[in-house]
């Protein structure tokens, strides 16, 4: 009597399971043919229990049944018992729907009429694959043209490097800059200067060959890729035409929202393998032939000439005052508040560089950091940088200042020196500061160039117990791929997409997208450059816990960072409701 309770209750809760279940649920017999399903089964897909019952799972795509897949599945199920992943499949409608599915193969041996079962368990995840997609497509195209962005641009330049051969050596890249492009924004406002850059990009598709690579790299500024194929056996005078071609799609002027706007162009034109071996080599050799170019008026063209690129003597005297400036130990780190708007408190900081000068005047990073990048430098000041960082942090954890996580970038040139991880390794060595306290803030530049060497430079840098920020997502250079390939914790939103982000619906569409992206891949996201309740508060709604700016804090200088913490850290008012 009491085993039949047990198994009536048993019974009671199986069919408690399959019925409340928000899962679909289906159950095979040892041939893997269907027995039972779950309401939710016939929720998700469509399939009522008298289309299934009796038959088999199957894997369908708009091109038929995918017997491959279901193959693989078998085969596993086979040797391990057990299979998972996220399928496409069709509902009985005939659409398409995204799946997470889970199959266990369940042995049976105290039943007599089966030796086995197949429980099958999977959720609609289509929603999230449709985020992804979206996300995908602002990765590869820019998002106010449709044009490729510059990381297709720089893939395109390398692939047509690669592909040159005795018969088709030389390729051919031009560089188109809007003159005055900046009054347009100012006088009429960024909606139409959007109107204004997909009106240019769809003169220029109409007129280039389908052959040719045509990209927005930023700004107001586009290019072209002319393919060794195309370009080869050409003259100097196909550049010239194209080139005139190109300006003369602005001799007629743009109607904007029924206003008539004229705007001319400046051309930058550089040749593989005259101008450079590399894609950035050209790409530097096109963009200092368009300079020339502007300087020499509107509606005109310059071709890269080596007499022309020389270096700037004062850019001569900055580098020999940078040089000595890390010798003498002249720079110092200041840091800015990172705070979690869940927890009422700072979550951390972003260590920034600044060069003191005389008089209590400071050089900013933005001066000095593209000078360090060209010349190396940038290594040498990183080493420096890290050294008074760690020595920081251990004063601070002798003072038991709760500083959270401290961020400090790391340059793509160092990021991609074996070296790195034994500076590193030094510095926890010689330091009382666990590996936890710091993340290593990068770009994605510095995971373009040889991707399978920087996956293995991060799973070091995280066995050493570091966390990573992959640095000013969402400007052009951001891949969906890097994402799910790289051990990636912490996304930044670059400040540009928080300018706007009040009155912007298109900065607005972009940021929330990036935040559920990084909600669903499990990484944490900080909003950079948050200067207004009004962006804190849309940012607090879109599920950002993290932001840093200057409503929070301007970077503080050592002497003021515990005094600011204690002060944070104690109750205070962050009701955002006075923006509604």
């Amino acid at each position: 009597m009491i085993l039949k309770l047990k198994n009536s209750a048993k019974h009671n809760l199986s069919n408690a399971l399959m019925a409340q279940s928000k899962d679909a649920i289906w159950i095979a017999d040892e041939h893997l043919q269907i027995t039972q399903i779950n309401p939710a089964f016939t929720h998700i897909c469509g399939y009522k229990p008298e289309d299934v019952i009796g038959k088999k799972p199957k894997l369908l795509t708009i091109n038929g049944r995918d017997h491959k897949l279901e193959n693989l599945i078998n085969n596993e199920l086979e040797a391990d018992g057990y299979w998972s992943g996220e399928i496409w499949n069709l509902r009985k409608d005939g659409q398409p729907y995204a799946l997470d599915l889970s199959i266990t193969k369940v042995q049976t041996p105290n039943l007599r009429t089966s030796h086995a079962h197949y429980i099958g368990l999977f959720s609609d995840v289509t929603a999230r694959k449709n985020n992804e997609r979206a996300m995908l497509r602002l990765t590869i195209r820019d998002t106010v043209t449709g044009l490729s962005n510059r990381v297709i641009f720089i893939e395109s330049v390398n692939k047509a490097i690669a592909s040159c051969n005795n018969n088709f050596p030389n390729l051919l890249i031009i560089f188109i800059d809007l003159d005055n492009f900046k009054k347009i924004n100012d006088s009429l406002g960024h909606s139409l200067g959007d109107e204004l850059l997909k009106e240019v990009a769809g003169r220029l598709t109409q007129m280039l060959d389908s052959g040719f690579t045509l990209a927005r790299l930023g700004g107001d500024e586009f290019a072209v890729l002319v393919p060794p194929y195309l370009y080869s056996g050409m003259t100097i005078f196909f550049a010239k035409k194209l080139a005139d071609n190109i300006l003369k799609q602005f001799q007629a002027p743009f109607l904007l929202n029924g206003i008539e706007s004229s705007i001319s162009a400046c051309c930058g034109i550089a040749t593989y393998p005259d101008n450079g071996y590399t894609s950035d080599a050209l790409m530097r050799s096109a963009n200092s032939a368009l300079n020339h170019a502007k300087k020499m008026g509107h509606n005109n063209y310059q071709f890269f000439d080596k007499s022309k690129h020389t270096i700037d003597p004062n850019t001569l005297s900055k580098e020999s005052a940078l040089f000595r400036a890390i010798e003498n130990d002249d720079f110092q780190l200041f840091y800015q508040p990172k705070y979690d708007v869940n927890k009422d408190q700072i979550h951390g900081f972003e260590a920034l560089v600044r060069w003191p000068q005389e008089g209590s005047n400071i050089i900013s990073p933005a001066e000095f950091i593209p000078i360090a990048e060209q010349n190396g430098a940038i290594i040498p000041l990183t080493l420096l940088l890290m050294k008074q960082l760690f020595k920081q942090l251990e004063i601070w954890r002798s003072q038991d200042v709760n500083f959270g996580k401290v961020a400090i970038n790391i340059s793509a040139l160092h990021f991609q020196q074996s070296s790195l991880v034994e500076t590193l390794t030094e510095c926890l060595t010689n330091y009382d500061v666990p590996a936890r306290c710091v993340e290593l803030e990068i770009t994605e530049s510095a995971m373009m160039d040889n991707p399978e060497f920087a996956q293995q430079q991060m799973n070091r840098l995280k066995a050493l117990g570091f966390t990573i920020a992959l640095d000013d997502f969402g400007t052009g250079h951001s891949s969906l791929g890097y994402l799910k390939r790289f051990p990636i914790d912490t996304l930044k939103i670059d400040r540009s997409f928080i300018k706007d982000i009040v009155d912007n619906e298109q900065d607005r569409n972009i940021t929330a997208t990036i935040i559920r992206l990084a909600k669903y891949l499990n990484i944490d996201v900080i909003a950079e450059g948050v200067e207004t309740k009004a962006q804190a508060y849309m940012l607090h709604v879109m599920g950002c816990s993290y932001m840093q700016g200057y409503y929070y804090s301007r970077p503080l200088h050592v002497d003021k960072v515990a005094e600011f913490v204690n002060k944070s850290n104690a109750p205070k008012d962050t009701d955002f409701t006075d923006e509604l």
